[in-house]
């Protein structure tokens, strides 16, 4: 009877250990399946945010992502700030103003392979994060180099941020380069970020770095710790202004103005001889900020008095270009 008690009990454990066997299979199949459709899911929402991610940006551009270019926006007025007064009033070359520039439009032309080429590095130039990934997009890279290494890591500063586009246009500047131009709406003073874009060696349109940081070394706020009697180029925000202190006390004798940082946080007064040349020059120019119109970048070369009394006020020395784009560096 014992003898014959097995085979029952070997039948049923094989039964059961072949069920086992399977219901593991299964499980483990299932589980398998389970967890290859949550990777393949995740995917899909990774993707679908980098598509998401993708398109806002070139929305950012002004991009028609269905045709991949610039969609209409109005060109009819003039850059401004960064690129302003391409042609301002008359001046010398060789004096303490600018020469008279010349601005000519030329046909965009959004379909042509350049400009979209131009396009596709701004955006790239765009999503770059450290210099070396920046610098394939930008106009003269060994020169800038080390100006992008001081703004970034020793001055600790960053690109000022972008939005919706305002304008493009493309020009003729002063009769010999070609400029791209586009300003994005941002959260700077003046409410605009600009950016000019020129032909590199490789015929490229490429980002011209300087003009779009407003790149100034030393800064303001270290220019007025130094204060140099030496002159230095600087590149600012200006408009005319009523501040008369310290060694510019003579409103009469002098024109001041307001001298803001690209940055839009460090800012010194500039003063200039109301009857110079230049103090002329920078009141006619500068007169539609009296009443509270658009800031105007410039360039400007300003020095400290010898024993400057306080870090506030410069003498203006010069007036380089009535912009922050500079064709000769």
């Amino acid at each position: 009877m014992a003898t014959g008690s097995t085979a029952p009990h070997r039948a049923f454990m094989g039964v059961a250990g072949t069920a086992c066997v399977m219901l593991t299979l299964i499980l483990i199949g299932g589980w398998r399946w389970y967890f290859q459709d949550v990777e393949k899911r995740r995917v899909i929402q990774e993707r679908a945010k980098i598509h998401e991610a993708r398109l806002r940006d070139l929305e950012k551009l002004g991009l028609d992502a269905e045709a991949g270019i610039i969609s209409t926006t109005s060109t009819d007025e003039a850059p401004t700030v960064s690129l302003q007064s391409m042609a301002p009033k008359e001046g010398g070359a060789t004096g303490s103003i600018p020469p008279a520039g010349e601005f000519k439009n030329l046909p965009l032309q959004e379909t042509s392979p350049d400009y979209l080429e131009a396009i596709e590095t701004l955006d790239r130039y765009w999503k770059a994060v450290t210099v070396k990934e920046r610098l394939p997009h930008v106009y003269d890279p060994d020169r800038v180099k080390p100006l992008m290494e001081d703004f970034y890591e020793r001055q600790k500063e960053t690109d000022p941020d972008h939005h919706e586009l305002r304008q493009k246009s493309r020009f003729m500047l002063d009769g010999r380069e070609e400029i791209l131009y586009f300003s994005f709406a941002s959260s700077r003073v003046t409410g605009l970020l600009e950016v000019a874009m020129r032909r590199g060696q490789n015929g490229r349109f490429l980002v011209d770095w300087e003009s779009l940081t407003g790149f100034t070394s030393p800064p303001i706020a270290e220019l007025k710790k130094l204060k140099p009697a030496e002159p230095a180029r600087i590149r600012a925000f200006v408009r005319l202004f009523d501040y008369y202190n310290y060694e510019f006390t003579d409103s009469a004798r002098y024109l001041c103005v307001k001298i803001i940082a690209a940055n839009g946080v460090d800012t010194v007064y500039g003063y200039a001889e109301r009857e110079s040349e230049l103090g002329k020059w920078l009141n006619e120019q500068l007169d539609h900020t009296r009443k509270g119109g658009a800031l105007s970048g410039h360039t400007l070369m300003v020095s400290f008095p010898e024993n400057a009394q306080s870090d506030q006020c410069v003498l203006i020395n010069r007036v380089l270009v009535a912009r922050w784009l500079i064709l000769d560096n």
